[in-house]
């Protein structure tokens, strides 16, 4: 028999993941799909998020009579954090004698060799994922020749992105609006009857981001006409994430929220647009700027902001700028900014929960765990690292020595 491990938070699970499941067990002959809804410990931070159980039985609705698919609360009964080697190990178990198969989104597969134990799950489970959220096939299939060379199975399916997203599912539900095909038959009821989703993501409770909000109106209807629907979920995201960061750390909430609506602005319209303004404006890359075209929104970002619609803090134009790569001597508002891009409430990699833990704990400690995390994943991938990046690691470090010196 041919198991199908999906995963994942499914926060509600919607038509998109459903599609994904079928064309996937067409292409691959499988005979069984697993949903695996995750255990989410209480620092995963969004109000919102709805308890395991009830993300489990909408697993089980959407999954209805239908023979091909099977749905497990093998994580949720484990409870705490969730590693997927200690998944596919239990599962090797449950079903000695079937060939399991491991299906990822595009961001997580070019993560999982950082996973915990990767050589074990290589060893398990046949990996798979699908080109996403602008991750192409041929970069997919350029990792998966990096895993295979240390013993993994991969297997890359071009199957075409459904635009529906549990972000955007769950703003949906906020704004009264229908979920009118997005959601399998009998999720929306459930989510009704349940009331699911109808609180404000703001972890702080206070009702400040409404005000923030309002306030940064022309903003936030200027990034929804420039943004995909999904970036710009994202976007509101980080900017609620980043006032409830700044409540901790005693930064300015409300110019956090600002960044935070602002940081991704140029994220959408392409290299050439990119590229394009920071010409208009004399900006010249270095070589790895240059070679680091995923760093060129956050620079020409900076521009824009500054340059087209007025912005004329500083710190907050700093903080659109170093949002991808920070830098040494960065400011409160600039370490805001880059951990709420890392722990929003839309973020989803193997390390996320640990990320907001620390977040939310000790703000240093964060942020030398966030550039360690990007640092590594970048070697592993043979990328160009900024040299903003290396500067920031490395002062962290050196400062951390400092404390740990006898005196």
């Amino acid at each position: 028999m041919k198991i199908a491990v999906f995963g994942g938070a499914f926060d509600p699970i919607h038509l998109g993941h459903i599609r994904l499941a079928r064309e996937s067990a067409r292409r691959l002959d499988l005979d069984r799909i697993m949903l695996i809804p995750s255990s989410v410990p209480p620092h995963k931070l969004r109000r919102d998020m709805a308890a395991a159980n009830d993300r489990l039985e909408m697993c089980r609705i959407a999954a209805g009579n239908d023979p091909l698919f099977m749905v497990s609360d093998i994580e949720i009964k484990r409870g705490g954090a969730s590693f997927t080697a200690d998944t596919l190990e239990e599962l090797g178990r449950l079903y000695p004698d079937a060939e399991l198969y491991l299906i990822t989104g595009a961001d997580m597969f070019l993560t999982l060799g950082t996973w915990n134990r990767f050589e074990e799950i290589a060893k398990r489970a046949v990996l798979c994922s699908v080109p996403r959220d602008g991750v192409g096939g041929d970069r997919l299939r350029e990792y998966a020749a990096v895993l295979e060379k240390r013993g993994a199975r991969c297997i890359i399916l071009d199957i075409t992105e459904t635009a529906v997203s549990s972000t955007e599912i769950r703003r949906r539900i906020l704004a009264g609006e229908s979920l009118d095909g997005l959601v399998p038959p009998g999720v929306e009821e459930y989510i009704n009857s349940r009331g699911l989703y109808r609180v404000n993501g703001d972890s702080s409770g206070n009702g400040k981001s409404v005000g923030f909000a309002e306030s940064n109106k022309a903003f936030i209807e200027m990034i929804r006409g420039r943004l995909t629907p999904q970036r710009f979920c994202h976007s509101m995201a980080v900017a609620e994430q980043a006032a409830r960061l700044a409540e901790l750390y005693g930064a300015d909430p409300q110019k956090a929220y600002t960044a935070g609506v602002l940081h991704d602005i140029m994220k959408d319209v392409g290299a050439k647009a990119q590229l394009q303004i920071l010409d208009d404006f004399g900006i010249i890359l270095g070589n790895a700027e240059k070679a680091l075209p995923g760093c060129w929104h956050a620079i020409s970002g900076a521009v824009f902001i500054e340059q087209i619609l007025g912005v004329n803090d500083r710190d907050i134009i700093n903080a659109v700028r170093y949002h991808t790569t920070a830098r040494a001597g960065m400011s409160l508002l600039e370490e805001t900014i880059y951990l709420a891009d890392f722990t929003s409430s839309d973020r989803d990699y193997p390390d996320v929960d640990e990320m907001r833990r620390l977040a939310e704990s000790d703000r240093r400690e964060a942020m030398l765990y966030a550039l360690s995390y990007t640092i590594r994943d970048l070697v592993d991938r043979g990328s160009v690292i900024h040299p903003d990046a290396i500067h920031a690691y490395n002062e962290r470090i050196a400062d951390k020595s400092k404390t740990n010196i006898p005196v």
